[in-house]
């Protein structure tokens, strides 16, 4: 997923570039769950083998369940808490680009001398708002998708990793 920056490219392109982002996220949640019902399959039937035997339970594959969960979850901590800092930035993108347009109509009803004049202000507001809105929706939901594909995939890293390995092992 490629940072963006507010008001880069086309509208469409843009949400057409989103939308595939969110597709393959969603292709790689799937395959994330196909993957770790395997590797619990394989675990599973690991541990029951090794109640058989006690000495079986000194097996690493016990210690890296533990470990590469929590090696996946500060991987993913530390890319959503970047990632944070871009969100933040879009919504801030967001609500500033209200306020001036609301700035915009407060201190130019002053200058209104006709309804005419009044009408004008509120479509040049109106356009402007509608136009820097739009940008800054379509940042915000970029970032959140960037925000949402940087915190799964450490696990989707290790998941896909462990099934493989384990079926390799298994075969």
């Amino acid at each position: 997923m490629a940072r963006r920056k507010a008001g880069n490219g086309e509208p469409t392109e843009r949400l057409l570039a989103v939308a595939g982002d969110l597709t393959r996220t969603s292709v790689k949640t799937g395959e994330m769950g196909v993957a770790a019902a395997q590797t619990i399959g394989y675990r599973t039937a690991m541990m029951a083998a090794a109640l058989g035997n006690p000495i079986d339970l000194a097996n690493p594959e016990f210690i890296r369940m533990g470990s590469e969960k929590v090696e996946a979850m500060v991987e993913a901590t530390h890319a959503v808490a970047k990632g944070v800092g871009e969100a933040h930035q879009a919504w801030f993108t967001l609500v500033q680009g209200q306020l001036q347009t609301a700035m915009h109509l407060v201190t130019g009803l002053g200058q209104c001398r006709s309804p005419a004049d009044l009408i004008e202000l509120q479509r040049r507001a109106l356009t402007e708002s509608f136009e820097a809105g739009l940008h800054a929706a379509i940042y915000l939901v970029e970032s959140a998708a960037d925000l949402t594909h940087a915190g799964m995939t450490p696990a989707y890293r290790t998941v896909r990793a462990n099934a493989r390995r384990l079926a390799r092992a298994n075969s």
